[in-house]
């Protein structure tokens, strides 16, 4: 007795290979469950691979470099400013002209005459160098002994002499004037310092000092001892 099979539309027996061979879906299926169960228990909260994946996103990263236009890194800012070498001199003023340095500098002192009670003295500082060079302001001045030791007190400030404030500029060979003034002896009863050795002076804005043993018979009485600020002539 024959058996007739039906086919479905396209000539296909019903059922698929595996129910041909005897496998039936459902255990594939079944064991596909199994093994996703498994992987995710090991991957999951308490699995060792899930605990380095969360270190690793933990762990900080190091910036990318960021390409410049052309493909090259770009480059860095500067951390560090110019040399010195690039900064202008302490003593260079607009123009190009220093101000004179006491290493190119001479000091003489001069008598000056005496009128009304006073003495005067002409403090010269003459340029030896080979430039031109600049002073402004008034000289720092004071008598020292034949020891070195100050005698009385500096000169102080005064507006007496030629100079007007304004600087003065001495080419090779020029010299500054500054006016020193004191009382004479005669007015003062004779109250006057003992006599010194040396003239101590600092040039208007510097920190170094010139000085002359030749004193030109300045002696300082009535405490009275003035200096005035440089000219360009001798008063």
């Amino acid at each position: 007795m024959s058996h007739t099979h039906r086919r479905d539309g396209h000539g296909r027996r019903r059922g698929g290979p595996d129910q041909a061979r005897g496998r039936p879906r459902g255990v594939w299926g079944a064991a596909l469950a199994l093994a996703c169960a498994a992987a995710l228990t090991a991957c999951g909260p308490d699995g060792g691979d899930a605990d380095a994946a969360g270190a690793a996103s933990d762990a900080p990263t190091s910036p990318a470099a960021t390409p410049t236009g052309t493909g090259t890194p770009a480059e860095p800012a500067p951390s560090s400013p110019p040399p010195a070498s690039a900064a202008p001199s302490a003593s260079a003023k607009p123009g190009g002209i220093a101000r004179c340095e006491t290493d190119g500098l001479a000091l003489s002192l001069v008598a000056n005459g005496q009128e009304m009670n006073s003495k005067y003295f002409d403090l010269r500082l003459t340029n030896t160098g080979s430039e031109p060079c600049d002073l402004l302001g008034h000289p720092g001045v004071s008598l020292l002994d034949a020891g070195g030791k100050r005698v009385g007190e500096p000169a102080t400030r005064s507006q007496y002499g030629t100079g007007d404030g304004g600087a003065v500029r001495l080419r090779p060979g020029q010299a500054a004037h500054a006016t020193v003034k004191t009382a004479g002896e005669g007015v003062t009863d004779g109250r006057c310092w003992p006599e010194a050795a040396t003239l101590l002076v600092y040039p208007p804005g510097s920190r170094q000092t010139v000085t002359t043993a030749d004193l030109a018979g300045l002696k300082v009485c009535g405490d009275s001892f003035q200096v005035g600020p440089v000219g360009d002539r001798a008063p």
